[in-house]
């Protein structure tokens, strides 16, 4: 797909590992430089759902619309965002892997205008840096979680 690539095995079953994917409000837990993330729409996570995410980035607190553009339960999700020319897409895949869960995720940086395409190659370093252990994080975090857990706050909302 783009700039950012990686993969891991979570030691959790698929079911587990993409219910917290998922769960966007989740991030500042996993993020270091997510600070907030608010959901926007009504009812369960599925393709069209919208989030606000505010992240420190050096010192300046950015708000980024998230939408949720791809959503098959345990197999895919993606989430894009369009700020100042630039536009960011995040996408998981999910298979089973023994016990656990083998999660892809790839990350796709496009700029329009000139002046944001002549700075693309910062911007997507500036990402990947930031991104470069998204999937570390994630892992650490959910392997620490009791089983389960979100899937039950997930049916709430």
């Amino acid at each position: 797909m783009g700039a950012l690539n990686q993969t891991m095995v979570i030691n959790r079953p698929v079911e587990e590992v993409f219910a917290k994917t998922v769960r966007m409000e989740n991030s500042p837990q996993i993020m270091d430089q997510v600070e907030e993330v608010t959901k926007l729409t009504e009812g369960p996570v599925s393709k069209g759902t919208r989030y606000e995410e505010i992240r420190n980035l050096g010192g300046r607190r950015v708000r980024s619309e998230l939408l949720v553009t791809e959503y098959e339960p345990n197999r895919s999700y993606a989430v894009s965002s369009e700020q100042n020319g630039v536009q960011i897409t995040f996408r998981y895949t999910f298979r089973p892997e023994g016990d656990g869960t083998f999660i892809t995720f790839e990350g796709d940086i496009q700029t329009k205008g000139l002046a944001r395409s002549m700075f693309k190659g910062m911007i997507v370093r500036m990402i990947s840096k930031e991104e470069l252990f998204h999937l570390q994080r994630l892992k650490k975090y959910i392997e620490k979680q009791d089983a389960g857990s979100d899937q039950v706050e997930e049916s709430q909302h």
